[in-house]
């Protein structure tokens, strides 16, 4: 349970951090959430049963943390630039 803390603080301090991210970024962001996701286990042991894995949702949220932010991005592309 140590690597959940672990791993709750960054997720945390980069959702905040993520309106200063370039797409680049947020795109790093996203492969690299992704990658982790891909090698974590759905399910995990505790108290005598198996649930979901705590660090899995935790994950999760991130990624539709920055996918939702990827999205806002591209809006703010897509309007017209006033004066133009």
């Amino acid at each position: 349970m140590s690597n959940l803390q672990n791993l709750l603080a960054p997720a945390e301090e980069s959702t905040a951090n993520m309106s200063d991210m370039s797409i680049r970024e947020l795109i790093g962001a996203l492969k690299s959430t992704e990658d982790r996701l891909r090698h974590l286990p759905t399910f995990v042991p505790m108290g005598g049963r198996l649930v979901t894995n705590p660090e899995r949702r935790l994950l999760l949220r991130h990624q539709r943390a920055v996918i939702a932010s990827l999205r806002r991005r591209r809006a703010t592309l897509r309007l017209p630039v006033a004066g133009s």
